[in-house]
């Protein structure tokens, strides 16, 4: 498995015209440019350019006197500047361009990430540049991916990478559960392929948690830990197959169940579901003269779960990974009831947003106080995610379709409901701390 190493994250084409306070910062720095501020106002097009520090490094292949050399530890290609002859092969090499010859030193040069304190990133004040520390994730993933290569899901589904990152920090000794839905043929395979290389078992839409109580039984019987984990839609959840998860839930079956919430029955037709948010557009809640979406709001199923008195509860987004995987270890960690985590999974499809904006409107969902991300503990309920600043809800459901019609009424009826959510998870989470009257 390649490591993951802490990167340098640039929001391509998001630079004000001209801004190039980063190249200042990096020349101030180290008396050399590391990163070139990049303007085409032909095309509209603002953002920096810098070192990918690639895995194969071309500049390393063809330095003669192996003065390039890519750190193992950090992942940084370096330049070693008393090795270096000047020859210039390595800024011909870069496919990127991102390597600078210094005629006045007559040595070649460039990024070298400021040793981990990226001198570009503290001087941007727009948010385009961010060091962004994989490492921790890193610590809680499983050697191998258990999902086999390629996905049934349609372009931009995020449920794909969600479901393949949670079977990385379950590791082998799982048994996944899922039911008819988006993700079903991902996991059971096509024809004759499989689709895991885990054991995988498929149930009705109706009773995913009860045949999941009955395999933790059998396993009971014979004396043999393993990790039961349910990843199934809303309509398996929060509709038809309530009545086994609420069953399950009571009787404290020793499960993980985790419901990757696309708000509706995405794989059958985009009908609406419990979860479906209100002034939604499915194909059953349509929006014309007489009606304007769904009416009603959606089911708040991770606080159903937690009054049901289940030792662990919890919100998750794929904008936020770290966060999840401390979640994930935290739900297998459960010895005497249920786990269940809510994960919020954008539907590409479904709601009319664009193929590659999943983790964008996951983190927008969370910055709007729409998703926000928390976890209780044996009913002890607290923030995972501070929003001190939240966004308007007019920013997420504009990159919506199932939105396109909300008039300013509407959205302002939109953002009550979710200031009125947020208070109250937020006043549950008061109410938790030892510390407060009771």
């Amino acid at each position: 498995m390649a490591p993951l190493y802490n990167t340098l994250k640039i929001k391509h084409g998001k630079c004000p015209p001209d801004c190039t306070l980063c190249e200042e910062a990096c020349v101030e720095a180290r008396k050399g440019r590391g990163i070139t501020a990049l303007h085409i106002p032909a095309v509209n097009f603002y953002g920096a350019m810098t070192c990918n520090q690639c895995s194969e490094p071309e500049c390393q292949a063809v330095c003669p006197v192996g003065a390039i050399d890519k750190s193992q530890g950090d992942g940084v290609v370096r330049i070693n500047q008393d090795k270096c002859i000047g020859c210039g092969l390595c800024t011909l090499a870069c496919p990127y361009d991102s390597i600078y010859y210094n005629p006045e030193t007559h040595k070649s040069f460039k990024c070298d990430m400021c040793d981990g304190k990226p001198k570009c990133v503290e001087a941007c004040p727009y948010d385009v540049l961010s060091y962004i520390k994989n490492s921790p994730i890193e610590g809680y993933l499983q050697e191998k991916d258990l999902l086999v290569p390629g996905t049934t899901l349609c372009l931009g589904c995020p449920a794909e990478l969600a479901l393949r990152f949670t079977l990385r920090v379950f590791g082998r000794n799982t048994i996944v559960f899922t039911a008819p839905g988006c993700i079903a043929t991902t996991l059971m395979g096509l024809n004759t392929k499989v689709g895991t290389y885990i054991a995988c078992s498929s149930t009705l839409l109706t009773n995913v948690a009860s045949v999941m109580g009955g395999v933790r039984r059998y396993y009971q019987h014979i004396g043999r830990e393993v990790n039961l984990v349910a990843f199934v839609g809303d309509g398996a959840t929060a509709d038809v197959g309530f009545q086994s998860l609420s069953g399950a839930a009571e009787r404290g079956e020793n499960i993980v169940y985790i419901c990757y919430d696309n708000e509706g029955y995405m794989n059958t037709g985009i009908q609406r579901s419990g979860t479906t948010p209100l002034r939604a557009w499915t194909t059953t809640s349509p929006v014309g003269k007489i009606a304007q979406g769904k009416e009603q709001p959606g089911k708040n199923m991770p606080l159903i779960m937690l009054w049901h008195g289940v030792p662990y509860v919890a919100t998750a987004s794929i904008a936020y990974l770290e966060d999840y995987a401390r979640k994930l270890k935290k739900a297998m960690q459960v010895k005497d009831g249920m786990a269940y985590i809510h994960l919020y999974s954008p539907c590409p499809t479904g709601w009319r947003t664009p193929q590659d904006s999943a983790i964008q409107i996951s983190r927008l969902a969370v910055e709007t106080n729409y998703f926000p991300l928390w976890e209780a503990e044996n009913g002890k309920i607290h923030i995972t995610q501070e929003v001190t600043n939240p966004r308007p809800i007019s920013e997420l459901t504009k990159l919506m379709g199932k939105f396109s019609h909300l008039n300013e009424e509407e959205l302002e009826e939109f953002q009550q409901l979710v200031n009125a959510n947020v208070t109250t998870s937020k006043k549950l989470a008061w109410l938790a701390d030892d510390d407060q009257p009771q």
